[in-house]
């Protein structure tokens, strides 16, 4: 299809941020947030989820922060499953109501407003994924309400745009995800070096996306028609409420990120940053490893410097999965638990720690990270355990976790259990396999899989 048309209708350029203070440093940004799920351990997909996972964050808003004008908060947003209803939705207003949802890719795109920017972002995308094998994209202009915005974030909003990519003939899913990660990392260094300031990806990929912006959380459906007209069904909905103490509050510092929520601060993040750089080369399996390393020999950061410590430690996480990892076997890895505090770890829990220790450092918190792959969701909390990480599990499936307990009004009766992370500890709901795994049954699982993707 064509290019996007140019701009935002009688706006101005939105700025990138504001201008630094000056006794501002970017290293030393940290966060204290909500954040949660919503899954339904039965398989089921329900309307019902999203809706209770949008009530969640809006009862988080005491956990976020507004700007001086009242109106602007500093980030919310909601990761699902990317759901077939919505992708047929999303297909049809592109004009391809016949192609199937399940060979489709899905970008949540954040834009330069200026015209010349936009025309230069789009097509520094096509390109990065003509690189890679894919097809040109269809693109959609996502339904907004802008009139939800707070004017510090309508001054910088970027223009939101979603491209569908068809997966090729004879490709798997897994190499379709790590083509669009790797059109993705393309896009975003071809953006960095024409100086596009404003350029995102929010997520690129075949099984889940991301809504986020400058809002509070409870403006987040309001804003986002796809959220509530209607809302899709999904097994599962990871929630968050940002607040950012000493950062520039921003469009693509939102959360989640691509596979993370996270609740905290990675007080390691300088010296992680520059580990994972080294080890390029180690990470994955040959090829993989060959590429990454020759990115760095290039000059191209692999994890991104001028991101939040989240941010990284999503994109590090990212980067285990796209090696073949799990997502849960990736954080057991960078997010090791301290053994010596337990009375009896799992099985072959050191050795799995001591493997990955071969190939990452420890990212130290304090920390409570929610994760999703499309497939399962849970939550670890860092071998601190300073931050908190309450979850209730009902009778009829579904499962709650979030910052702080009574979230979400439930009758007792229908209630299995309740309970708290404690340090290192791990929670998994398989939406697939229609299961939970606490701490001990999470760990063995992951391990027992090798913690490699299926």
């Amino acid at each position: 299809m064509g290019h996007l048309p140019h701009g935002r209708a009688g706006g101005a350029p939105a700025a990138a941020s504001p201008p630094a203070a000056p006794l501002y440093d970017p290293r030393f940004e940290h966060d204290a947030c909500g954040v949660g799920f919503v899954a339904d351990s039965s398989g089921a997909r329900s309307h019902r989820v999203l809706a209770l996972a949008l009530e969640a964050l809006a009862g988080l808003a005491h956990r976020g922060a507004t700007a001086a004008d009242a109106r602007t908060g500093d980030g919310a947003g909601v990761a699902l499953p990317l759901a077939s209803g919505l992708l047929r939705r999303v297909l049809a207003e592109a004009g391809h109501p016949d192609r199937d949802p399940r060979r489709t890719g899905l970008g949540m795109l954040f834009l330069p407003a200026a015209p010349e920017g936009l025309a230069a972002a789009v097509e520094a995308v096509e390109r990065a994924l003509a690189a890679e094998g894919l097809a040109r994209p269809s693109w959609r202009h996502v339904p907004i309400d802008a009139a939800v915005l707070g004017p510090l974030a309508a001054a910088c909003r970027p223009e939101i745009r979603q491209l569908l990519v068809e997966r090729p003939s004879g490709w798997g899913p897994a190499r379709f995800e790590r083509a669009l990660f790797f059109a993705r990392r393309r896009s975003e260094q071809a953006a960095a070096d024409l100086g596009l300031a404003d350029f995102h990806v929010a997520s690129l990929s075949c099984r889940t996306v991301v809504y986020k912006g400058l809002f509070v959380g409870a403006e987040l459906a309001a804003f986002y028609r796809d959220l509530a007209d209607p809302a899709p069904a999904v097994g599962y909905a990871v929630f968050h409420q940002r607040y950012s103490t000493n950062t520039h509050p921003s469009w693509r510092l939102a959360q989640p990120f691509r596979f993370l929520a996270h609740n905290g601060e990675i007080n390691t993040v300088r010296g992680n940053r520059a580990s994972m750089a080294g080890r390029a080369a180690d990470l994955g399996d040959g090829a993989l490893g060959r590429r990454l390393g020759e990115e760095v020999a290039a000059g191209r950061a692999l994890l991104d410097p001028d991101g939040s410590d989240s941010a990284s430690l999503d994109e590090a996480v990212e980067l285990l999965v796209r090696a073949g990892r799990r997502v849960d076997g990736a954080l057991l890895g960078l997010v090791p638990e301290t053994l010596a505090l337990r009375e009896a770890a799992p099985d072959a829990l050191a050795g799995w720690q001591a493997a990955m220790a071969d190939r990452v450092e420890p990212w130290d918190g304090p920390a409570a990270l929610v994760f999703a792959d499309g497939r399962r969701v849970g939550a670890l909390l860092d071998r601190n355990g300073l931050r908190p990480a309450a979850y209730e599990i009902r009778r009829d499936g579904l499962v709650v976790l979030a910052s702080e307990a009574g979230l979400l009004p439930v009758d007792p009766t229908d209630l299995l259990r309740r309970g708290r992370l404690g340090p290192g500890e791990l929670l998994v709901v398989d939406t697939a396999a229609r299961r939970v795994l606490e701490d001990t049954a999470a760990k063995r699982d992951a391990i027992a899989s090798a913690g490699v993707e299926r």
